[in-house]
């Protein structure tokens, strides 16, 4: 728990303060998850998720992700890294359960592979969509509105 903590943390230091670029996506994942927390050996899994990346300066990025899942009908993830909106390499985190790992985007897709704190892992296969200014305005403002309550992420890691 101390480390989520830390990592909570200190991820909005790193970020505060840099110029941003942003793109919004929905992203459909599948893939296969074990967890030694929950006794699970092997699921197939998918989701669809809202996310938002964020060029930041010196070839840096942020990103969150948030949305429904199958098995576990909420997910979240919280990124890192280098490169840019398009192509990039980041180090991400879920908070619950508590997993970490790579995630890689190329164009419109992406890949991770995350590791659990108390044993199992997660591999997925991702491709987002983008769809017009107004429909992403749209999703983007119903989803702050439904999963963090009106709260901006922006006001939350800034």
């Amino acid at each position: 728990m101390k480390q989520l903590i830390i990592i909570l943390l200190l991820f909005p230091a790193i970020i505060i303060g840099q110029k941003q670029n942003i793109k919004e996506n929905i992203e459909l994942n599948i893939g296969n998850a074990s967890s030694d927390e929950f006794g699970i050996d092997y699921f197939p899994g998918f989701s669809i998720v809202f996310v938002e990346t964020k060029q930041l300066k010196n070839n840096k990025v942020s990103e969150w992700q948030i949305g429904y899942a199958f098995p576990t009908f909420l997910t979240g993830k919280l990124g890192i890294g280098f490169g840019n909106l398009n192509k990039n390499l980041m180090v991400t985190i879920r908070p619950w359960p508590l997993f970490f790992g790579p995630q890689l985007k190329l164009g419109k897709m992406s890949s991770s592979f995350e590791v659990g704190i108390n044993g199992g892992f997660i591999i997925t296969v991702g491709y987002r969509w983008t769809f017009k200014e107004t429909t992403m305005i749209k999703i983007s403002k119903w989803v702050k509105d439904k999963f963090l309550f009106g709260v901006k992420i922006n006001q939350l890691i800034n």
